[in-house]
């Protein structure tokens, strides 16, 4: 079996699919990536048991047949290669593979070592593409890192009839993000962070189809096909811990606040959680950072609003800062309340009213 196939279209659509494999496995079947050519096209596939994926791209192929082997090396082989077009020749045990003036010989394993895998055609679901991963991207940050956080360490998304929502939260941080359209199917559940990171890799601009089936969210966009196996457990009932009253709420550009906080964190004692102190009276923010190289503080006028004349907080830096990130103007900073128990404070981005981030202050006392 033989087949052409453009450097660049093997080589941008292998990068993706070779992520998701791992290079090393207990199962050495893992490593593997399988390839079928059919009439007009090539589909490459693998797993990493949390993520199955299936990519398919138009080749000029002649014959059909199904091969595997070491997605790793067969990558970096392709990504080396001097000529804009790839010519593949499989044989019972080698595969032949030239571009430019370079040749050479990869061995083939059966195909029936590479994980056995099955894509559904029932996708009753669909989201805007961009959409989906404006929702997913704007709140993937609060996920916990930890092992023993268990569910906390996935991104939840809420699939309603009309709304969609994301959300993630380690305990100390939570954001969501909220899409007035519904997908065609309904439930709630919770994707691994990390396949998340790789879901919005692939995802592309137009319609993003979606499936939900026992334990797995199937999502089909462009040539790619993915099954993301979803964590078990309770995700919290994170609205009831969403202050509703504020005393005191600024309004400032997110990204200037953001480069003034990673200005004074600069300071800041790495050892204690980062810290940095907002101080705000008189329409001023004042940040502050103090550690075994010194202090830094910067000033910044606000909007201020509320019922308190003043408000005395400390954050750790990077909690605020990825906060901040996904807005990109003004956004409403509203803190529900300081001292040693300090309640959690708001970030509502004002030009975009579908992201809402909250950070629990450090104790002070």
């Amino acid at each position: 079996m033989n087949a052409h196939v453009p450097k660049k279209t093997l080589a941008d659509t292998l990068a993706h699919v070779e992520r998701i494999i791992p290079s090393r496995s207990s199962n050495p079947g893992l490593s593997l990536l399988r390839i079928d050519t059919t009439e007009g096209g090539i589909e490459l596939s693998g797993s990493n048991m949390d993520i199955d994926i299936r990519a398919r791209f138009p080749a000029d192929t002649q014959g059909e047949g199904s091969y595997a082997l070491p997605a790793h090396v067969f990558s970096q082989v392709v990504r080396a290669l001097p000529g804009d077009l790839v010519e593949l020749e499989f044989g019972d045990k080698e595969l032949d593979l030239s571009s430019g003036t370079f040749a050479t010989k990869l061995q083939l394993m059966a195909p029936s070592s590479a994980p056995q895998l099955a894509f559904t055609d029932d996708l009753a679901g669909a989201l805007d593409a961009s959409a989906l991963v404006k929702a997913l991207g704007s709140v993937r940050y609060a996920a916990a890192v930890a092992d023993y956080q268990a569910v906390f360490r996935g991104v939840k998304l809420e699939l309603g009839a009309t709304t969609t929502r994301a959300v993630a939260t380690d305990g100390f941080r939570l954001a969501y993000y909220h899409l007035e359209t519904g997908s065609g199917i309904e439930g709630d559940v919770v994707v691994p962070a990390r396949s998340v990171d790789e879901l919005t890799r692939i995802l592309g601009e137009g319609e993003a189809q979606l499936g939900l089936s026992e334990g797995q969210l199937s999502v089909r966009s462009g040539g790619f096909d993915l099954n993301l196996k979803l964590m078990d457990g309770t995700f919290p009932d994170y609205e009831r811990i969403i202050p509703k009253t504020f005393p005191v709420a600024v309004t400032i550009d997110a990204p200037k606040l953001s480069e003034a906080v990673a200005r004074v964190a600069l300071m800041a004692d790495k050892t204690a959680n980062n810290r940095v102190d907002l101080f705000v009276r008189d329409g001023v923010l004042q940040i502050t950072a103090e550690g075994s190289y010194g202090r830094s503080q910067e000033s910044l006028d606000v909007l201020q609003e509320g019922s308190d004349p003043e408000i005395a907080l400390a954050y750790n830096a990077k909690y605020l800062i990825d906060a901040l990130g996904p807005a990109a103007g003004d956004v409403r900073l509203s803190f529900s309340g300081g001292g040693p128990s300090s309640s959690p404070s708001v970030v509502a981005d004002l030009g975009d009213p579908s992201y809402l981030a909250m950070v629990v202050p450090l104790r002070t006392g």
